[in-house]
Protein backbone atom coordinates (compact mmCIF):
# COMPACT_ATOMS: atom_id res chain seq x y z
CA UNK A 1 0.00 0.00 0.00
CA UNK A 2 1.09 3.48 -1.33
CA UNK A 3 1.49 6.26 1.35
CA UNK A 4 1.55 9.56 -0.09
CA UNK A 5 0.68 11.37 2.66
CA UNK A 6 3.12 12.39 5.34
CA UNK A 7 1.78 10.86 8.70
CA UNK A 8 1.14 13.66 11.34
CA UNK A 9 4.17 13.72 13.67
CA UNK A 10 3.70 12.22 17.63
CA UNK A 11 3.82 14.99 20.28
CA UNK A 12 7.40 13.82 21.90
CA UNK A 13 6.00 13.91 25.83
CA UNK A 14 3.06 11.00 23.95
CA UNK A 15 5.94 8.73 23.09
CA UNK A 16 6.72 7.47 26.39
CA UNK A 17 6.66 9.65 29.03
CA UNK A 18 2.96 8.93 29.92
CA UNK A 19 0.76 6.73 31.77
CA UNK A 20 -2.86 6.21 31.92
CA UNK A 21 -5.44 3.98 33.88
CA UNK A 22 -9.44 5.05 32.82
CA UNK A 23 -12.91 3.16 32.76
CA UNK A 24 -12.86 -0.60 33.01
CA UNK A 25 -9.75 -0.95 34.73
CA UNK A 26 -7.90 -0.97 32.04
CA UNK A 27 -3.70 0.63 31.60
CA UNK A 28 -1.43 2.12 29.45
CA UNK A 29 2.10 2.14 30.42
CA UNK A 30 5.09 4.82 29.90
CA UNK A 31 6.39 1.98 27.00
CA UNK A 32 2.44 2.01 25.21
CA UNK A 33 2.05 -1.50 26.75
CA UNK A 34 -2.29 -1.99 26.69
CA UNK A 35 -3.58 -4.13 29.60
CA UNK A 36 -6.39 -4.74 31.98
CA UNK A 37 -5.80 -5.37 35.69
CA UNK A 38 -9.55 -6.36 36.74
CA UNK A 39 -8.93 -6.10 41.21
CA UNK A 40 -10.16 -3.73 43.70
CA UNK A 41 -6.55 -3.92 45.12
CA UNK A 42 -4.63 -0.93 46.24
CA UNK A 43 -1.57 -0.84 43.76
CA UNK A 44 1.85 1.04 43.36
CA UNK A 45 1.18 2.58 40.28
CA UNK A 46 4.37 4.44 39.59
CA UNK A 47 7.10 5.52 41.70
CA UNK A 48 11.18 6.22 41.67
CA UNK A 49 12.76 2.78 42.76
CA UNK A 50 16.37 2.61 40.79
CA UNK A 51 17.52 5.15 42.85
CA UNK A 52 18.89 5.90 46.08
CA UNK A 53 16.40 8.54 46.66
CA UNK A 54 12.34 7.94 46.16
CA UNK A 55 11.38 11.22 45.18
CA UNK A 56 8.11 9.79 44.40
CA UNK A 57 4.97 7.50 44.82
CA UNK A 58 1.83 7.24 43.70
CA UNK A 59 -0.62 4.14 44.45
CA UNK A 60 -4.12 3.69 43.29
CA UNK A 61 -6.97 1.66 43.88
CA UNK A 62 -9.83 1.27 42.14
CA UNK A 63 -13.76 -0.16 43.51
CA UNK A 64 -16.69 -1.38 41.70
CA UNK A 65 -19.86 -0.46 42.25
CA UNK A 66 -22.73 -2.07 40.64
CA UNK A 67 -20.26 -3.38 37.80
CA UNK A 68 -19.07 0.12 37.35
CA UNK A 69 -15.42 0.80 37.95
CA UNK A 70 -13.74 3.97 39.49
CA UNK A 71 -11.53 5.40 41.46
CA UNK A 72 -11.42 4.96 44.94
CA UNK A 73 -8.51 6.27 46.07
CA UNK A 74 -5.15 7.79 45.09
CA UNK A 75 -1.82 8.09 47.45
CA UNK A 76 1.11 9.88 46.11
CA UNK A 77 4.09 10.99 48.47
CA UNK A 78 5.68 13.44 46.67
CA UNK A 79 9.23 14.66 47.96
CA UNK A 80 7.88 13.57 50.85
CA UNK A 81 4.62 15.14 51.11
CA UNK A 82 1.69 13.36 51.57
CA UNK A 83 -1.29 13.89 48.93
CA UNK A 84 -4.33 12.00 49.04
CA UNK A 85 -7.44 12.12 46.34
CA UNK A 86 -10.94 10.36 46.96
CA UNK A 87 -14.52 9.97 46.18
CA UNK A 88 -16.67 13.45 45.69
CA UNK A 89 -13.82 15.46 45.09
CA UNK A 90 -11.65 15.00 48.33
CA UNK A 91 -7.74 16.03 48.37
CA UNK A 92 -5.94 16.49 51.10
CA UNK A 93 -2.15 17.15 51.34
CA UNK A 94 -0.32 16.36 54.73
CA UNK A 95 -3.53 14.32 55.91
CA UNK A 96 -5.13 18.57 55.68
CA UNK A 97 -8.14 18.82 53.64
CA UNK A 98 -7.57 21.14 51.23
CA UNK A 99 -9.62 23.83 48.69
CA UNK A 100 -8.31 24.39 44.79
CA UNK A 101 -6.38 26.44 43.64
CA UNK A 102 -3.37 25.28 46.68
CA UNK A 103 0.25 26.35 45.95
CA UNK A 104 2.96 24.85 48.53
CA UNK A 105 6.01 22.69 49.31
CA UNK A 106 6.65 22.76 45.19
CA UNK A 107 3.33 21.35 44.45
CA UNK A 108 0.26 23.27 42.62
CA UNK A 109 -3.44 21.81 42.30
CA UNK A 110 -5.93 23.03 40.28
CA UNK A 111 -9.07 22.76 38.16
CA UNK A 112 -8.38 22.67 33.95
CA UNK A 113 -11.87 22.40 32.65
CA UNK A 114 -13.70 19.04 34.40
CA UNK A 115 -10.12 17.51 35.48
CA UNK A 116 -7.92 18.08 38.40
CA UNK A 117 -3.88 18.70 37.64
CA UNK A 118 -1.37 18.17 40.16
CA UNK A 119 1.95 19.55 39.23
CA UNK A 120 5.27 18.71 41.30
CA UNK A 121 8.32 20.95 40.61
CA UNK A 122 10.49 17.38 40.92
CA UNK A 123 9.24 17.00 37.33
CA UNK A 124 5.48 14.98 37.35
CA UNK A 125 1.73 16.12 36.13
CA UNK A 126 -0.83 13.84 37.44
CA UNK A 127 -4.70 14.57 35.67
CA UNK A 128 -7.53 13.51 37.62
CA UNK A 129 -11.13 13.52 35.92
CA UNK A 130 -12.41 12.68 39.57
CA UNK A 131 -14.12 9.56 38.99
CA UNK A 132 -12.33 6.70 36.89
CA UNK A 133 -9.46 8.18 34.79
CA UNK A 134 -5.85 9.62 35.94
CA UNK A 135 -2.70 10.22 33.80
CA UNK A 136 0.80 10.89 35.29
CA UNK A 137 3.66 12.46 32.95
CA UNK A 138 7.38 11.96 33.87
CA UNK A 139 10.26 14.04 33.09
CA UNK A 140 12.79 12.40 31.01
CA UNK A 141 15.35 12.60 33.58
CA UNK A 142 13.29 9.50 35.49
CA UNK A 143 14.03 7.44 32.69
CA UNK A 144 14.75 3.44 33.53
CA UNK A 145 14.04 4.54 37.02
CA UNK A 146 10.79 3.48 37.43
CA UNK A 147 8.65 0.54 38.83
CA UNK A 148 4.77 -0.06 39.48
CA UNK A 149 2.09 -0.84 36.97
CA UNK A 150 2.77 2.11 34.66
CA UNK A 151 5.68 -0.32 34.14
CA UNK A 152 9.85 1.14 34.03
CA UNK A 153 9.91 3.66 31.48
CA UNK A 154 12.66 2.44 29.08
CA UNK A 155 11.75 2.60 26.25
CA UNK A 156 10.67 -0.77 25.17
CA UNK A 157 7.54 -2.38 24.74
CA UNK A 158 6.60 -5.65 26.42
CA UNK A 159 10.00 -6.20 28.37
CA UNK A 160 10.22 -6.01 31.29
CA UNK A 161 6.95 -5.91 32.34
CA UNK A 162 5.42 -9.03 30.01
CA UNK A 163 8.13 -11.00 29.36
CA UNK A 164 10.38 -12.01 32.19
CA UNK A 165 13.57 -14.53 32.10
CA UNK A 166 12.07 -15.46 28.69
CA UNK A 167 8.44 -16.21 29.77
CA UNK A 168 5.30 -14.56 29.06
CA UNK A 169 3.81 -12.98 32.55
CA UNK A 170 0.05 -12.24 32.37
CA UNK A 171 -1.53 -9.09 33.53
CA UNK A 172 -2.45 -10.98 36.94
CA UNK A 173 1.09 -12.34 37.75
CA UNK A 174 2.54 -8.43 36.73
CA UNK A 175 -0.06 -6.55 38.97
CA UNK A 176 0.98 -9.20 41.79
CA UNK A 177 4.17 -7.46 42.21
CA UNK A 178 2.79 -3.86 42.85
CA UNK A 179 -0.08 -4.84 45.01
CA UNK A 180 0.30 -3.46 48.41
CA UNK A 181 -2.88 -3.93 50.57
CA UNK A 182 -3.00 -3.51 54.00
CA UNK A 183 -2.84 -6.76 55.76
CA UNK A 184 -6.46 -7.09 56.76
CA UNK A 185 -7.82 -6.10 53.13
CA UNK A 186 -9.21 -7.97 50.38
CA UNK A 187 -9.33 -7.06 46.87
CA UNK A 188 -12.50 -7.56 44.61
CA UNK A 189 -11.91 -9.49 41.71
CA UNK A 190 -14.02 -8.57 38.96
CA UNK A 191 -15.81 -10.08 36.36
CA UNK A 192 -14.08 -10.36 32.80
CA UNK A 193 -14.82 -12.36 29.63
CA UNK A 194 -11.70 -13.01 27.37
CA UNK A 195 -12.14 -11.29 24.57
CA UNK A 196 -12.44 -13.82 22.07
CA UNK A 197 -15.94 -14.50 23.55
CA UNK A 198 -17.56 -10.93 22.19
CA UNK A 199 -15.93 -10.98 18.96
CA UNK A 200 -19.24 -9.90 17.26
CA UNK A 201 -18.65 -6.42 19.35
CA UNK A 202 -15.07 -6.44 17.30
CA UNK A 203 -16.54 -4.21 14.24
CA UNK A 204 -18.95 -2.42 15.90
CA UNK A 205 -15.77 -0.51 17.98
CA UNK A 206 -13.66 -0.51 14.89
CA UNK A 207 -16.46 1.40 13.54
CA UNK A 208 -16.66 3.71 16.23
CA UNK A 209 -13.08 4.29 16.48
CA UNK A 210 -13.04 5.26 12.68
CA UNK A 211 -15.53 8.06 13.24
CA UNK A 212 -14.79 11.00 11.20
CA UNK A 213 -14.01 12.81 14.45
CA UNK A 214 -11.26 10.48 14.99
CA UNK A 215 -9.48 11.29 11.38
CA UNK A 216 -6.45 13.03 12.55
CA UNK A 217 -6.28 10.10 15.36
CA UNK A 218 -5.45 7.01 13.35
CA UNK A 219 -1.76 7.78 12.21
CA UNK A 220 -1.19 8.79 16.02
CA UNK A 221 -2.42 5.82 17.99
CA UNK A 222 -2.11 1.87 18.35
CA UNK A 223 -6.25 1.42 16.93
CA UNK A 224 -5.65 -2.20 17.66
CA UNK A 225 -5.28 -1.91 21.47
CA UNK A 226 -8.40 0.73 21.81
CA UNK A 227 -10.26 -1.57 19.93
CA UNK A 228 -9.55 -4.28 22.49
CA UNK A 229 -10.24 -2.02 25.30
CA UNK A 230 -13.74 -1.03 23.57
CA UNK A 231 -15.06 -4.78 22.91
CA UNK A 232 -13.99 -5.98 26.57
CA UNK A 233 -16.09 -2.87 28.01
CA UNK A 234 -18.73 -4.26 25.93
CA UNK A 235 -18.34 -7.95 26.75
CA UNK A 236 -18.45 -6.48 30.37
CA UNK A 237 -21.34 -4.61 30.65
CA UNK A 238 -23.22 -7.54 28.35
CA UNK A 239 -21.97 -9.98 31.59
CA UNK A 240 -22.77 -7.48 33.64
CA UNK A 241 -26.97 -7.12 32.79
CA UNK A 242 -27.11 -10.58 32.47
CA UNK A 243 -26.36 -10.80 36.10
CA UNK A 244 -29.01 -9.86 38.13
CA UNK A 245 -27.77 -7.12 40.01
CA UNK A 246 -30.80 -4.58 40.05
CA UNK A 247 -29.07 -2.46 37.63
CA UNK A 248 -29.07 -1.84 33.83
CA UNK A 249 -26.27 -0.34 31.79
CA UNK A 250 -26.49 0.23 28.23
CA UNK A 251 -23.54 -0.36 26.02
CA UNK A 252 -23.93 3.12 24.89
CA UNK A 253 -22.76 4.38 28.28
CA UNK A 254 -20.27 1.27 28.28
CA UNK A 255 -18.36 2.88 25.48
CA UNK A 256 -17.71 6.20 27.17
CA UNK A 257 -14.77 5.92 29.02
CA UNK A 258 -12.84 4.14 26.48
CA UNK A 259 -13.73 6.78 23.85
CA UNK A 260 -13.57 9.53 25.54
CA UNK A 261 -9.35 8.30 26.64
CA UNK A 262 -8.89 7.64 23.04
CA UNK A 263 -9.89 10.68 22.25
CA UNK A 264 -7.62 12.42 24.81
CA UNK A 265 -4.46 10.46 23.90
CA UNK A 266 -5.47 11.66 20.01
CA UNK A 267 -4.74 15.23 21.28
CA UNK A 268 -1.75 14.19 24.17
CA UNK A 269 -0.24 12.77 20.82
CA UNK A 270 -0.94 15.95 18.50
CA UNK A 271 -3.97 15.21 17.53
CA UNK A 272 -7.16 17.28 16.82
CA UNK A 273 -10.36 15.02 17.49
CA UNK A 274 -13.33 16.53 16.84
CA UNK A 275 -16.76 16.11 19.22
CA UNK A 276 -17.59 12.35 18.53
CA UNK A 277 -20.76 12.50 21.08
CA UNK A 278 -24.18 12.58 19.66
CA UNK A 279 -27.37 12.41 21.64
CA UNK A 280 -27.31 8.58 21.93
CA UNK A 281 -23.89 7.86 22.68
CA UNK A 282 -22.34 10.18 26.09
CA UNK A 283 -23.42 13.40 25.54
CA UNK A 284 -24.91 13.07 28.93
CA UNK A 285 -22.24 11.32 30.48
CA UNK A 286 -20.63 14.19 32.88
CA UNK A 287 -17.75 11.65 34.41
CA UNK A 288 -16.12 12.06 31.11
CA UNK A 289 -14.55 14.93 29.68
CA UNK A 290 -16.56 16.31 26.11
CA UNK A 291 -13.14 18.16 25.54
CA UNK A 292 -9.85 16.17 25.31
CA UNK A 293 -7.61 19.37 25.48
CA UNK A 294 -7.67 19.81 29.31
CA UNK A 295 -4.03 19.10 29.41
CA UNK A 296 -3.21 22.28 27.78
CA UNK A 297 -5.43 24.87 28.59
Amino acid sequence: MVVCHAAPEVRPSHNGQFCSTWGNHHFKTFDGDFFQLPLACNYVLTSQCKSSYESFNIQLQRQDTNGVASIKKVSMKLEGVQVELGANGFISVDEEQITIPFSDYGISIERKASYVNIKAKLGLVVMWNEYDTLWVELDEQFRNQTCGLCGDYNGVQIYDEFIENGWRVDPAEYGEKWKVNAPTENCIEASVQKTSECADQMDRCKQLLSEPAFVSCKDLLDLNSFVEACVTDLCHCSNNNNNSNGTTTTSATCLCPTLSEYSRQCAHAGGTPQRWETAQLCSKNRNHSSSPYFFYN
